[in-house]
């Protein structure tokens, strides 16, 4: 398109009402070529929302999701807090990214859900002053105030994604609690969230300038490229290299959530330090290896030759998506074959194969992979990896507070009641250990427990003859 042409197209569409101003956009930008990554969209208006906010919208919509969408952290903060400043900054915050000022609305035409940007940040702060309790009285209500806020749900089709609160435990002491919607909010947006608080609160909010890419452009992006040529020949594709897995039995009882801590020792020694310590040698992650080992472990389960895991992958495939807030997550399904009777190298090798094309295929959302109950596998494994974030507030120390466990299962799977469980693992000073998210309805936390102790028991037979056939 040429300048003049350009500025024709600008005038012709500042002719029309702006009721129809929009859509004209839309319809310009859908005769355009989709490129194969985000970029700004044109205009502001609606946007189709993403086919996990839909699956989020249908639940809402039939009372089932009850606290589910929400996830909420906290933050100690010890010295002397400008109250005023953390509110600005935090609305500062609310209004540099779309995603945390979006609702979902029904278009009367009966097309599907759209996600709608509301212009002015409205933010939603509770203040909780605890300083005339004792102390034992004020860590209990730090406690309660952190399961109450993990447990109110929120609802995208009202708008209400966000909700703060600041208790006040004495003077230059307080915590800041943290709540948004998994819809538009994710694991990686955490660590974006605190960086542009710390940003606004010490250089006010006129510092905190709109990313390059909103969560709405990736959303809008990722509709029209679904429907061109090369986003429908990969879907196609990706689908075709599942196709004739079984998916796994649906639990009778449904669903039901439960929470176990795990850990995996990686001390000196340990099965676990040897088993990653040969992957490496073969050119494999901790998580390749890890994967790998599982694979083993439900293979065997199952009585199968071939393994495959659901991994929840960032989908921030593209630079400037890493700088944006909103709900980018999807699950990568790996497939892991071991038939042949491969020793656990030559596993190794084939897990490295698989995790990479996996990885590479984040543009496809598993809503849009799997639909009507189709997903091929029953276990979510994730060794998570979010980017450090140093909230540096001047004058101010500030430390993590430990929340309730995350509701990730039903955000993973596309059907809870198949999916066994969610084993989401850290490393941390030597150390990789975390909660697993499990269905009651299948397993109970042995039989959770049980599957990482497999693990390590691979692990360590690997390691003692890594070239003896599985």
């Amino acid at each position: 398109m040429t300048a003049d042409t350009g500025t024709g197209v600008d005038r012709a569409l500042a002719a029309l009402p702006e009721a129809k101003r929009e859509l004209a956009r839309m319809l310009l930008a859908a005769r355009s070529p989709v490129p194969d990554r985000p970029a700004p969209r044109s205009g502001t208006g609606p946007v189709p929302a993403t086919a996990l906010q839909a699956r989020l919208l249908r639940r809402e919509r039939l009372g089932t999701a009850g606290s589910s969408g929400t996830g909420s952290h906290a933050v100690r903060l010890t010295g002397r807090l400008d109250t005023g400043r953390l509110r600005e900054a935090l609305t500062g915050v609310l209004a540099r990214h779309e995603a945390l000022r979006c609702r979902i609305t029904e278009p009367e035409d009966g097309g599907g859900p759209l996600l709608t940007v509301d212009e002015d940040a409205s933010l939603r702060l509770t203040r909780t002053d605890l300083t005339h309790r004792t102390a034992a009285a004020r860590r209990d209500a730090v406690r309660a105030q952190l399961a109450e806020s993990a447990a109110t749900p929120l609802f995208l089709e009202s708008g209400r994604t966000s909700a703060f609160r600041l208790l006040t435990l004495g003077e230059g002491d307080h915590v800041l609690v943290l709540a948004s919607h998994l819809g538009v909010f994710d694991g990686w947006s955490s660590g974006v969230f605190l960086n542009d608080l710390a940003t606004g609160y010490r250089e006010g909010p006129g510092s905190l300038a709109p990313p390059e890419l909103q969560f709405p452009d990736h959303a809008d992006w990722q509709r029209r490229w679904l429907a061109s040529p090369d986003g429908a020949a990969e879907l196609a594709d990706r689908r075709a290299a599942f196709a004739g897995i079984p998916a796994p039995p649906r639990a009778p009882g449904g669903f039901e959530r439960g929470h176990v801590p795990v850990r995996l020792d990686r001390g000196p020694g340990s099965p676990l330090a040897a088993g990653l310590a040969l992957g490496a040698a073969e050119g494999a992650t901790p998580f390749m290896t890890l994967v790998a080992a599982l694979a083993v472990v439900l293979a065997r389960r199952d009585g199968t030759t071939e393994a495959v895991v659901g991994t929840p992958a960032a989908g921030r495939f593209a630079g400037p998506l890493e700088g944006a807030v909103g709900q980018f997550t999807t699950v990568v399904p790996i497939r892991i074959d071991l038939s042949g009777r491969p020793s656990f190298v030559e596993l190794l090798h084939r897990a490295r194969t698989a995790v990479a094309d996996g990885l590479s295929r984040q543009r496809l959302p598993v809503d849009e992979l799997f639909t009507g109950g189709t997903q091929p596998y029953g276990v979510l494994f994730a060794l998570h990896n979010y980017p450090a974030v140093s909230l540096g507030l001047p004058g101010i120390e500030v430390g993590q507070l430990p929340g309730p466990p995350a509701h990730h299962l039903e955000l993973y799977s596309t059907d809870p009641a198949a999916t066994l469980a969610c084993v989401g693992l850290v490393e941390r000073e030597g150390e990789i250990g975390g909660t697993a998210e499990f269905n009651r309805k299948a397993a109970g936390p042995e039989d959770v427990t049980g599957l990482l102790c497999g693990v390590e028991d691979v692990l360590a037979r690997a390691a003692a003859s890594p070239g003896t056939t599985l």
